[in-house]
């Protein structure tokens, strides 16, 4: 079931969160980065998200109303960004991987876009050699714009492509 974040789900998405990043980012960012991650620091940073009314964060709750993935998004980060709305991530614990858990947060995502701004360009940026994302981006018609920025995580530095798609 997808539901709207509340702050009772924050545990579970910030655990959920962090174990996603050790295996997406596994030989993208340093393994003693992803080992030093922290299910707290997740905590902190989403118990500031909540807070912000322009985003949207959805989760995904089995039947025991336990958190096991989030997608977030709203406007972009950049203001001279020309899009409508930015997928800021879309993270799924592991062990509910190619559980189709990833894709029904995606198409709530771009279904409510959709709803409620028809012909709407919808961006995201994915680590360059994530190539997991970025296939699954491409399932939903997400194609590379061209753009590539430099950005950091935990201060390591890696390269991001920006994708785009028209809903």
């Amino acid at each position: 079931m997808i539901v709207e974040l509340e702050e009772n789900h924050i545990s579970d998405i910030a655990y959920a969160q962090m174990l996603a990043w050790r295996k997406a980012f596994s030989g993208i960012l340093s393994e003693g980065l992803l080992a030093s991650l922290k299910a707290e620091d997740f905590e902190n940073i989403w118990k500031k998200i909540i807070q912000q009314a322009e985003r949207k964060n959805l989760v995904w709750l089995n039947e025991e109303g336990k958190a096991f993935g989030f997608v977030s998004f709203g406007k972009p980060k950049d203001e001279k960004e020309s899009a409508d709305f930015e997928i800021y991530g879309i993270y799924v614990h592991p062990d509910h991987w190619n559980q189709k858990v990833g894709f029904k947060l995606m198409k709530s995502t771009t279904d409510y876009i959709h709803q409620h701004s028809p012909k709407s360009q919808v961006i995201l940026w994915v680590m360059e050699k994530n190539q997991c994302s970025r296939k699954f981006y491409e399932q939903f018609g997400f194609l590379s714009s061209g753009l590539n920025r430099n950005a950091t995580r935990n201060g390591e530095a890696f390269e991001e492509v920006q994708y785009s798609l028209t809903s």
